[in-house]
């Protein structure tokens, strides 16, 4: 891979996490907004099936709100911790994001592109990442939990990027 290629990567990794801070400005994004609906509000619990929650679709339609909220640029420090798996565990690498966030003042969007149940309580989640309408990550692969009755990133996707746009050195809580 080119020089100029890992630092894009890299930048765009960074740029995914600043975006889960919060801290941006607010602009166009090729993205449809969360609903204004609070995305904190838990769903019913899923039932214990093989394969799925009860409900699929309305699963689905959660995990998207969560994930687009959690990585816009504008979305509070505060709120994107409450959409992320063990938020109150990861402080220091929510601060190390928002720090980066700061310096890069990128617009950031996520757009889910497909989920995909390993069970009730854990999705894959294939998605883009975009600074405005620029593609920053395309076809990007995460994880979403269920977790104390609500669908959150995983603590794995966040910490996974997290490190990678730390030079590989995982902050502390991941």
């Amino acid at each position: 891979m080119q020089t100029s290629s890992v630092k894009a990567a890299a930048l765009a990794l960074v740029a995914v996490l600043a975006a889960a801070c919060g801290g941006g400005s607010s602009g166009g994004a090729d993205t449809t907004p969360p609903s204004s609906a609070p995305s904190s509000q838990p769903s019913s619990a899923p039932a214990a099936t093989a394969n799925a929650p009860a409900d699929p679709a309305a699963a689905k339609a959660e995990i998207k709100k969560v994930w687009v909220k959690f990585f816009n640029s504008g979305t509070p420090s505060a709120q994107a911790k409450s959409l992320l798996e063990d938020g109150d565990q990861l402080g220091a690498a929510l601060k190390l994001a928002q720090k980066e966030d700061r310096q890069t003042h990128l617009d950031r969007r996520a757009k889910v592109k497909l989920i995909k149940f390993f069970d009730a309580t854990t999705a894959n989640v294939t998605w883009i990442l975009f600074n405005k309408t620029t593609k920053l990550l395309d076809n990007a692969s995460g994880q979403a939990k269920f977790v104390d009755g609500q669908w959150k990133v995983s603590k794995l996707t966040f910490c996974t990027l997290v490190t990678l746009g730390n030079n590989q050195v995982a902050p502390k809580g991941c």
